[in-house]
C-alpha cells in the first residue's frame, strides 16, 4: 500500500508540472458569441426596484355614460422583480389611487326628482351630487369616487431577449406579462360594504435602458375583476324590502397606465458562457512529450529502487507530500470532484507524517472583486478545503494550520486564475 502511495504521489508531481506548463504556455479563455448563451447566475443576482405614476378608468355598470375625460383617476404603483434569466421574470408590487364613476338607481316605485338615495349603490360622494341632469321621468346619475389598492404578483416576458438574444445594451426591450393579485377598497360603500376581490389581468412594459443601472419604464395593464367590484351589483326590491340579484354584467374593468423608472440592484447583468481552448504548437508538443518520458524514466527508476530495497522496510513516515495548488472559478469556493480526488491521495500522505503540521491557505485575485469581498473568498476557500480534510478525509485538526491572505497579485505565471486558490504545504 505504501510503495502504491509513493508511486501515485510521483505520478501526480509529474501531472502538477504537465498542467502548470499548459496553462503557462497555451491556454486561454474567450467567450462565446452565441448572443442565446448566458451563464444563469445566483439568486442574489439580477434584483430591481421601482415606481410609476400615471392615470387609471373604470370600466362598470354605468361608467360608459359619462365623459372620457370625467372618467380618469390617478394612480401610481411601486414593485420588485427578480429576473432569472434574460428572458423570464417575476414581479410583485401593489398598485391602486381613485377611480371616478357613476351610480344608477336601482329602485322601482320612485319618480324623479324625489329620490331615495338609499336605492343608490357604490362609493357615492357626499355630499350627494348628480353627474348630469336627467329628463323628467327619469332618474340621474350620482357621482361616485373609489379609492382602492391593489396587490399583485406578475410573471414579466422579455420578449426582446427571447427573440432577438442578451444584449446588455439593448436600448428598448418588449416585455408582455400576465398578472395575478387582490383588490382592496380603502373605504366603504355607501351599504357599509368594502371591496376585497381576486383580480386577473395583462399588461405590456415598454422599457428604455437609460442607464447600466437605471431604465425607464411606460406601462399599460388591463386588470378583471368580479362585478362586485364597485359595490353596484343588487338591485333594491321595495315590495319584498330586500336587494336582490346582481346588475347582470360579466364584471368590473381597471385599465391603466403609468411612467416610471427602475433602478437594478447589483449584481446585474449577465455573464456570456466561457469557451476554453488550448493552442498547442510543434515545439511545445515536443517539449511535453520529452518531459513525458522523462518523468516515466524518473518512475520506473522510482519503481525498481523499490522492489531493490529489499532490506529497507518502508513505513508511513518515509512518506513525504509535495505542495499542492487547488484552484476555483471567480467567485467561487465549491470544490470539484476532481479537487477531492487529489485532497484524498493528500490526505493519505498527510495521516502518514503525524508529527508534521501543513498549512491551508486562502487567496483571491485582487484585480476582480473589492477588498471586502476577496477577504470573504479567500477565507471561504480555505474553509472548505480545511473541512474537507478534517470531515470527509479524517486528517486531524491538529495537523492542520488554517489561514487566508484575501485578495493578491498574481502568484504564478501572471495568470490571476492561479491567485484564486488554495496553497497546502509543509507549515514553516
Amino acid at each position: 500500500m505504501i510503495k502504491k502511495s509513493l508511486l501515485v504521489l510521483a505520478t501526480l508531481g509529474a501531472a502538477a508540472q504537465l498542467a502548470n506548463a499548459q496553462v503557462d504556455s497555451v491556454y486561454t479563455e474567450t467567450r462565446t458569441q452565441d448572443k442565446y448563451s448566458v451563464v444563469t447566475n445566483r439568486f442574489g443576482s439580477n434584483w430591481e426596484i421601482g415606481f410609476g405614476v400615471g392615470g387609471n378608468m373604470l370600466f362598470g355598470d354605468h361608467d360608459k355614460q359619462m365623459k372620457l375625460v370625467d372618467r380618469l383617476g390617478l394612480n401610481g404603483g411601486i414593485h420588485v422583480a427578480k429576473w432569472f434569466t434574460p428572458g423570464l421574470g417575476l414581479r410583485v408590487g401593489a398598485f391602486g389611487g381613485m377611480l371616478p364613476g357613476v351610480s344608477g338607481y336601482t329602485g322601482h316605485n320612485l319618480d324623479y326628482p324625489n329620490v331615495n338615495y338609499g336605492n343608490y349603490q357604490g362609493f357615492i360622494k357626499k355630499p350627494y351630487d348628480f353627474y348630469q341632469s336627467a329628463p323628467k321621468g327619469h332618474y340621474g346619475l350620482l357621482e361616485t369616487e373609489q379609492k382602492y389598492v391593489n396587490l399583485h404578483g406578475d410573471v414579466l416576458f422579455n420578449l426582446s431577449n427571447l427573440i432577438g438574444g442578451y444584449k446588455e445594451d439593448r436600448f428598448y426591450s418588449f416585455i408582455p406579462f400576465v398578472s395575478v393579485g387582490f383588490a382592496l377598497s380603502l373605504d366603504n360603500a355607501v351599504n357599509g360594504s368594502k371591496t376585497h376581490e381576486v383580480t386577473g389581468g395583462v399588461g405590456l412594459l415598454n422599457r428604455f435602458r437609460l442607464s447600466k443601472a437605471l431604465d425607464l419604464n411606460v406601462e399599460v395593464r388591463g386588470t378583471y375583476v368580479s362585478d362586485r367590484f364597485d359595490q353596484e351589483y343588487v338591485a333594491y326590491n321595495q315590495k319584498a324590502s330586500a336587494y336582490q340579484g346582481q346588475a347582470g354584467r360579466w364584471g368590473e374593468g381597471v385599465l391603466s397606465a403609468t411612467v416610471g423608472l427602475s433602478y437594478k440592484i447589483p449584481r446585474r447583468g449577465w455573464d456570456n458562457v466561457v469557451e476554453r481552448t488550448i493552442r498547442v504548437n510543434d515545439n511545445l508538443l515536443n517539449d511535453l512529450r520529452n518531459r513525458v518520458g522523462a518523468l516515466t524514466n524518473e518512475n520506473d527508476d522510482l519503481r525498481r529502487q523499490l522492489e531493490n530495497a529489499l532490506n529497507r522496510e518502508v513505513t508511513r513516515e518515509n512518506v513525504s507530500a509535495q505542495p499542492l495548488l487547488v484552484t476555483f472559478p471567480i467567485d467561487r469556493w465549491t470544490l470539484s470532484n476532481k479537487d477531492r480526488v487529489n485532497l484524498g491521495f493528500l490526505a493519505e500522505a498527510i495521516k502518514s507524517n503525524p508529527g508534521v503540521v501543513y498549512s491551508v491557505t486562502g487567496y483571491a485575485d485582487r484585480g476582480t472583486g473589492s477588498v471586502k469581498r476577496n477577504i470573504f473568498l479567500a477565507r471561504k476557500r480555505s474553509e472548505v478545503i480545511f473541512d474537507c480534510l478534517v470531515n470527509e478525509f479524517g486528517v486531524s485538526e491538529s495537523q492542520l494550520r488554517r489561514d487566508d491572505k484575501g485578495g493578491v497579485e498574481n502568484m504564478y505565471y501572471n495568470d490571476p486564475r492561479c491567485s484564486r486558490a488554495v496553497l497546502l504545504k509543509v507549515a514553516e
